[in-house]
């Protein structure tokens, strides 16, 4: 069984979600700040968590199109392939945060749409390996 954790980068705010291949169901996990200690915090994920495979919810624009914040993602997937030396898979994200807001709207859950966003991003992942 492979265990997935998905990663919603931001400058600010990183949202965090699990999985596994058992279930097939993602699930928010955390939302971590986006500090110096950030990889440190990630590998101790990983580890108490069982992770085994990192699934980057990588921003590509509506048309194909890769922004400053696609380049921003892709330098942070290079530095967690150094820090962790676990697989990472690159998973498109396009409108997952406007989808995670919507879905927040009018719960009580305010502010955990970046880990929601990755839940997002992971149960996409997941559906993606049935077919």
């Amino acid at each position: 069984m492979d265990k997935f954790l998905a990663i919603d980068y931001g400058a600010r705010k990183i949202g965090l979600a699990i999985g596994d291949t058992e279930t097939k169901i993602a699930s928010p996990f955390k939302i971590l700040e986006n500090t110096p200690q950030l990889l440190d915090e990630l590998r101790a994920i990983c580890q108490s968590e069982k992770i085994n495979i990192l699934v980057l919810g990588v921003p590509v624009g509506l048309k194909g199109i890769k922004s400053e914040q696609y380049e921003q993602v892709i330098a942070f997937s290079n530095k967690l392939s150094e820090s962790l030396g676990l697989e990472i898979v690159q998973q498109d994200e396009n409108l997952t945060s406007t989808y995670a807001q919507k879905l927040l709207q009018g719960t009580k859950a305010k502010g955990k749409d970046d880990a929601v966003a990755a839940m997002i991003v992971l149960q996409s992942y997941l559906d993606s390996l049935n077919n």
